[in-house]
């Protein structure tokens, strides 16, 4: 029975990188039609008709781009580091520069093992959707014996609770209508989770009351020495 389970495992981990490897061609070969789309798109004599071409060759580009890296997330090697936590969400703050305040930090090293990149991009992309659905973001890194917890925190309109279960799915948008005035592809929360599971952690979102939303990232604390290389 145990050498039947491993065996369905590895089918459906072969099946599964299979089509996540299909979906990364499909958003690569989408490049080259539409460079040529957009080449085209600049001899339009009429300016209102071009800007509209350009605006959804843009936005198309954008989702072939989000699907690609969603797939190498998923797909790609993920070696882990010793890494002190503050270090990187100190860095993802330093990068927004407004928007966002770190309210709340340890004044001790909050070691987990993840990778850095990685990491760095799922607290970007939960950070800088609270900044930019939620009107700014207040983030506490917070720790327990056995866990580290990052909470952000934002003061827009949050989600509908028939909605909520949704957030994580991959081209989600809460409202269709500000596709063409809210950047991006609704993949930043779908790659934020699947970095941050990958790493034996958890995220979590709700609703605030009277308003906001509310963004809880879990991740498992580990005993051991901060490597230099974790420090960048």
């Amino acid at each position: 029975m145990a050498r039947t389970l491993n065996q369905l495992s590895q089918r459906l981990r072969k099946s599964m990188e299979s089509r996540m490897r299909l979906v990364a061609a499909a958003g690569h070969d989408l490049r080259t039609p539409l460079t040529r789309m957009r080449l085209r798109a600049e001899f339009i004599a009429d300016p209102e008709e071009q800007a509209k071409w350009l605006s959804d060759l843009e936005e198309m580009d954008v989702i072939a781009d989000s699907a690609i890296r969603l797939v190498r997330e998923e797909v790609g090697p993920h070696a882990r580091e010793t890494i002190d936590l503050r270090g990187p969400l100190g860095d993802v703050m330093a990068e927004l520069e407004e928007g966002a305040v770190l309210t709340a930090i340890p004044s001790r090293p909050v070691i987990v093992q993840a990778e850095l990149i990685g990491l760095k991009r799922a607290l970007r992309n939960l950070i800088s959707n609270a900044v930019l659905h939620g009107g700014g973001a207040s983030v506490y890194l917070q720790i327990d014996c056995q866990s580290a917890r990052i909470v952000i925190r934002d003061n827009g309109p949050g989600i509908p609770d028939e909605l909520l279960e949704r957030v994580f799915e991959p081209f989600f948008r809460v409202d269709m209508a500000r596709r063409k005035s809210v950047p991006g592809a609704g993949l930043g929360l779908a790659i934020a989770k699947e970095i941050i599971e990958r790493f034996d952690g958890t995220i979590s979102i709700r609703n605030l009351k009277p308003a906001g939303l509310e963004q809880t990232i879990i991740l498992p604390r580990t005993a051991g020495r901060l490597r230099k290389a974790a420090r960048r």
